[in-house]
């Protein structure tokens, strides 16, 4: 099969683009030939109609490089494993899940009564736990 008969793609137009995209912005190309080639490129059908827009610049356009994907053989359903979540164990995978909530009443407690240092010194605290539970992925 010749590159006359392959149709193309819309990414492999798009792919083409970048490619006079690009020459056009590196002085290979005058916004002229840029607009006419970018029009023609959109109402191409086969590869060699894309091939040809850009045969005179010194980089040439991917053509279907999504084919190789396409070709792989899908897994069939009965191989497939369901992803099955993870149950909890009574907040045994959350050991900081409670104790947040509860630094943050007793900084609001201590701002509220004119204790600055220890909402401070609380204030520490939650952010050391906060980000550890942010560090472990939210548990």
């Amino acid at each position: 099969m010749t590159d006359q008969t392959i149709r193309a793609s819309d990414k492999e137009r798009e792919s083409v683009v970048d490619v006079l995209r690009d020459a056009y912005t590196d002085g290979r190309l005058t916004l002229e030939e840029f607009e006419e080639r970018t029009s023609t490129a959109y109402a191409s059908k086969t590869w060699a109609d894309l091939r040809d827009l850009t045969a005179d610049l010194p980089v040439q356009p991917v053509l279907g490089a999504d084919l190789l994907q396409r070709q792989q053989r899908p897994v069939p359903a009965a191989q497939m494993v369901p992803s099955v979540p993870r149950p909890r164990q009574g907040g045994h995978d959350r050991p900081l899940g409670r104790l947040l909530p509860v630094i943050f009443v007793w900084i609001m407690i201590a701002a509220a009564a004119g204790s600055p240092d220890t909402a401070a010194a609380l204030s520490v605290v939650f952010i050391c736990l906060l980000a550890c539970r942010v560090g472990y992925g939210g548990r």
